[in-house]
């Protein structure tokens, strides 16, 4: 249920706290919520983003879908797609998915390409594109009509000082009256784990003192949705090219925009004297977009409202202590080259949700060092094994001299050819030889 905000919370103590209310964040509340069979954990998000209506109001009968050329999207893998499944939110999230039935590599200006087909490996789609605000439309509703977990909205966390038998927090909202005074409400409650989704830059990860590798890869990405003349038929494109990738990616028709795809194209910082692509009108940005991407989908006729950010593989150099977890971004961020980072989180999610509910059932303490290190142990192959996949290929396809370009082009026909190379690339990248649901 969602908090009316006038105050925290009466309780002073919860199972759980989750500091973060992004998509892990949610996502991680509603797993706990399925696996804890007889309500027996009480589960406190917190969330830094005001609320976005739910509070104060029954839970609608379904989510509401707002369609818009511009909405952010995420491509879910199949182990994602199966945790989703377990939560119960699949059929819903599937009313306004896209599925990836093909997927093009090519490497620009040379010989070398691949084409995965789903069919040809008896899946019916390596993943599903989902916009962003239908994602999170369909958690939210989902998490309002849990009993045992209670969110709260326009506030933060602070002051991590651990104790015997789990963490102490506070717990504050900054609101503002009508005469526009702010109104600070702090609440000091204690959990027995505390589940630190607070994003990439997490200051809480930093008031603990722990420190992140961080491997800045001098580079940005801009995404946009673009529509294109030709119909994306459920394919997506990955395309390597001298500075950086350009992907396109699959999403479902609007009723006054067909063949839409979102982009992800990933360029170089400091452009060394060359037009800084990023900062083109829209027209000429199309142009270098077209001379990057080719033909493949015709013309692209339409360019929405561009994000740019900088890229960087952040690492924690710790993801569990005793009553605490680092969860999501603020665990690891990822490079967008392999669409890995959020989902490499979800089965994060799944390991340790998977945990807890054996925990719970033998009545033993959820937030123990012993467990939290059983979860980190288990997870460790498959984010260094993520991470490497997504941290190689930029270097791989980073290297512009004469032995690379050809080995790795010969690599890509080898793909294009051996079966079960095709297989191990598309399965890492499907996520499916990671941790695959509750």
């Amino acid at each position: 249920m969602t908090k009316d905000n006038s105050s925290i919370t009466q309780r002073k103590h919860y199972d759980i706290i989750i500091a973060g209310g992004g998509m892990v964040g949610v996502s991680l509340a509603c797993a706990l919520a399925q696996v804890d069979k007889h309500n027996r954990l009480s589960v406190l998000l917190v969330d830094s983003f005001p609320d976005q209506g739910l509070a104060n109001h029954e839970p609608p009968q379904q989510a509401v879908y707002h369609p818009s050329f511009d909405a952010r999207s995420t491509a879910l893998s199949l182990a994602s797609i199966e945790t989703y499944e377990s939560i119960g939110v699949l059929p819903a999230l599937l009313q306004h998915a896209s599925p990836i039935r093909q997927v093009h590599v090519s490497d620009r200006g040379h010989m070398g390409s691949t084409l995965l087909d789903a069919s040809e490996q008896n899946k019916e789609a390596f993943g599903y594109v989902i916009e962003n605000q239908w994602l999170g439309a369909v958690l939210l509703n989902h998490l309002a009509t849990l009993p045992t977990v209670e969110r709260v909205t326009g506030a933060t966390v602070s002051n991590i000082i651990p104790r015997q038998a789990g963490v102490s927090v506070d717990i504050t909202l900054d609101r503002k009256s009508e005469d526009q005074q702010s109104n600070r409400h702090i609440s000091t409650l204690s959990a027995s784990l505390l589940i630190v989704a607070d994003g990439a830059q997490s200051g809480l990860r930093d008031s603990l003192g722990i420190t992140a590798s961080v491997k800045r890869y001098d580079q940005r990405a801009v995404i946009a949705n673009v529509q294109t003349q030709l119909p994306h038929n459920g394919q997506a494109f990955e395309r390597f090219v001298a500075d950086g990738a350009v992907a396109f990616l699959p999403l479902i028709d609007l009723p006054n925009s067909k063949n839409r795809s979102a982009l992800v194209w990933t360029m170089p910082t400091h452009t060394k004297g060359n037009v800084d692509k990023a900062l083109l009108d829209d027209d000429a940005f199309i142009a270098e977009l077209q001379k990057a991407f080719g033909h493949r989908l015709g013309t692209i006729q339409r360019i929405g409202q561009r994000q740019s950010y900088p890229l960087a593989l952040t690492i924690a150099d710790e993801v569990v202590r005793n009553h605490i977890v680092l969860m999501g971004n603020a665990a690891h961020s990822l490079h967008p080259v392999a669409g890995q980072g959020f989902n490499l989180s979800l089965r994060d999610v799944a390991a340790l949700v998977e945990r807890i509910g054996c925990a719970v059932e033998r009545q033993e303490d959820i937030g123990a060092l012993a467990l939290l290190e059983d979860y980190a142990e288990a997870q460790i192959k498959d984010q260094n094994l993520t991470i490497g996949f997504s941290h190689n290929l930029i270097e791989l396809f980073g290297q512009q001299s004469l032995p690379v370009q050809l080995g790795r082009n010969i690599g890509l026909l080898a793909l294009d050819l051996l079966t079960p190379a095709k297989h191990h690339f598309s399965d890492r990248a499907a996520g499916i030889t990671g941790r695959r649901a509750l």
